[in-house]
């Protein structure tokens, strides 16, 4: 038995197909799903579209509901005027073998139908995740006439918060435009025209690899996975290995912040929880400024275990996968002062009295120089007020 950390592809799915502009989500299942998915956006501070439910009772279960569905898909057409409805699978429709692609092209709609199997007992919420992404696509995007020069696409980028700004700002250094953010704030027809870009950058590896694969595969459009840009030193790496990729022969120098708006107690003991991605750019980020985490937790990862732990350093405890209480024991081990984490870890920092503050969910800026210099400050304000 066990407290589990992660949820389910639905989850997934729902989040990625929420960031996408004038889309409407209808999953094909009981209320329960639905609600408990939109409660937990709303405590993460998400900002996506209702979802929709075909609230499936006892007796869909037994005698199916796939022409319920289909009036579902076309009365939502008819009252949203939305460009995309993507219908998702959850558990009870899946096992009992619901036809969700069949109900999305028999519909008659205006908007362009998107089923998209996400039954929570196949896969975790990271899947659904990629999944989505790649179903989009597949539907969507036509081949492009041309391809258009210093242009680029972000690929699995899921906040539409400052970040993606600020990630935007250090690539117009370079002279570059972004086409398409996939799937945070695109359009149907960006999506259409994503095979246009010179170049993908992948941002979340586990959200976007798979759709960066298939638009090389489909478009011949080449991609690569970077470092996420947190702080000076990271986003010159970040802007080098675009540069490189494009054959730009320089990038521009980004300089450190002034050391006096970043200065730091280094007796900080912090535990860093997030997926792998953000771990290694906030442990690399934090040990040059001379505060490696003392523990990191992730939720998922084997893959990228060796990365993790090698940007986290020798003194680091890396965790994958933990039961909550191997991650209290740890806690306590190391004595923690702070927790950079998200919705999941409030309690635990609760309990053990120790603040906590949320890069995970968008709102605070953690991307290139200042959003480096804004983790730093909120760092110090954190561990100073404790000493």
């Amino acid at each position: 038995m066990e407290i589990p950390r992660l949820t389910c592809s639905l989850f997934g799915a729902i989040k990625a197909a929420a960031t996408i502009k004038d889309t409407v989500i209808l999953v094909h299942g009981p209320k329960g799903c639905v609600y408990h998915v939109n409660y937990i956006l709303g405590l993460r501070g998400d900002c996506h579209c209702p979802v929709y439910c075909t609230c499936m009772d006892e007796h869909d279960v037994v005698f199916g509901a796939e022409e319920r569905l289909k009036e579902a898909i076309e009365d939502l057409d008819s009252h949203k005027g939305a460009e995309m409805i993507v219908v998702l699978s959850c558990c009870a429709s899946g096992i009992i073998g619901e036809d969700v692609q069949n109900a999305c092209r028999i519909a008659r709609t205006r908007a362009k139908v998107i089923g998209i199997e996400a039954g929570g007992f196949s896969s975790e919420f990271t899947a659904g995740y990629a999944q989505t992404l790649v179903a989009i696509i597949s539907e969507v995007a036509d081949p492009a006439a041309s391809i258009e020069p210093r242009t680029v696409n972000l690929i699995g980028m899921l906040r539409a918060g400052p970040d993606l700004q600020e990630i935007r700002r250090l690539l117009l250094l370079l002279g570059l435009t972004v086409r398409v953010v996939m799937p945070a704030g695109a359009t149907l027809d960006q999506i259409r025209r994503i095979g246009a870009a010179s170049l993908n950058i992948v941002i979340c590896e586990t959200a976007g690899m798979q759709a960066a694969l298939l638009l090389q595969q489909r478009f011949g459009t080449p991609f690569i996975r970077t470092v996420y840009p947190v702080g000076a030193g990271l986003s010159r790496e970040f802007l080098q290995d675009v540069a490189s990729a494009l054959g730009i022969s320089t990038a521009p120098d980004i300089p450190e912040p002034a050391a006096g708006e970043t200065q730091i107690p280094h007796m900080a003991r912090i535990a860093l929880f997030s997926g792998p991605t953000r771990a290694i750019a906030l442990a690399r980020f934090l040990s040059s400024h001379g505060i490696s985490p003392s523990v990191i937790v992730l939720d998922f990862g084997n893959t990228f275990a060796d990365e993790v732990k090698k940007a986290a350093g020798d003194g680091c405890t890396v965790l994958i996968s933990p039961r909550w209480d191997e991650i209290e024991d740890a806690m306590r081990a190391h004595r923690i002062d702070l927790v950079l984490g998200g919705l999941m870890e409030r309690p635990i920092a609760a309990k053990l009295g120790i603040p906590l503050i949320d890069v995970m969910h968008g709102s605070l800026l953690t991307a290139g120089p200042e959003g480096g210099s804004c983790v730093l400050r909120m760092i110090g304000e954190n561990i100073r007020s404790r000493i």
